[in-house]
């Protein structure tokens, strides 16, 4: 999937998990994001293509791909569940010896796991569970294809009306 389908599909989930209270363990209760949890929410959103060297993290951050890419090929260990629950692990050490809301971590894993279901919607797809299993999730939807276009569009819509709506509920 492109940066643009990532975005669009990751604000549509994020539109639909603002007004819910997510139990998420082990870092407690996930409450509507703040600012900051909204801006780890995005960097995990991203982040999993840092492994690729054509994608818009690796060209504004080509030490930490360079980095990536002596441990691992695009689509390969970045592109797991794995690897996500580890760096959301870091993450949330780091932000409780800095004694800051452990939930940002959450709000990172998810939006890590919203680019990895996204990256399965591809016919290259991923390896959900490496190095667990070698099993590739895939789906029909071509990188760049007029299909990833319509879902990017459908995406930002459905977004958008959930957004405003919950502005209505808050008004």
């Amino acid at each position: 999937m492109l940066f643009r389908s990532h975005l669009s599909i990751g604000l549509f989930v994020f539109a639909a998990l603002i007004t819910r209270t997510i139990s998420f363990w082990p870092l407690g209760t996930l409450n509507a994001p703040t600012v900051i949890a909204t801006i780890f929410y995005l960097f995990g959103l991203i982040l999993p293509d840092i492994d690729s060297p054509h994608s818009k993290i690796s060209r504004h951050s080509p030490f930490f791909h360079y980095f990536a890419s002596l441990f691992t090929k695009h689509r390969g260990f970045v592109h797991s569940i794995f690897s996500g629950f580890i760096l959301m692990v870091g993450l949330g050490f780091i932000l409780s010896f800095l004694n800051l809301n452990l939930a940002n971590a959450g709000w990172f894993f998810i939006g890590y796991l919203v680019h990895l279901l996204t990256d399965g919607l591809t016919p290259h797809g991923v390896k959900l569970f490496f190095p667990i299993s070698n099993a590739t999730i895939r789906g029909p939807i071509s990188s760049g294809s007029f299909s990833e276009k319509v879902i990017s569009v459908l995406s930002y819509s459905a977004a958008l009306i959930l957004i405003v709506q919950s502005l209505g509920n808050i008004i």
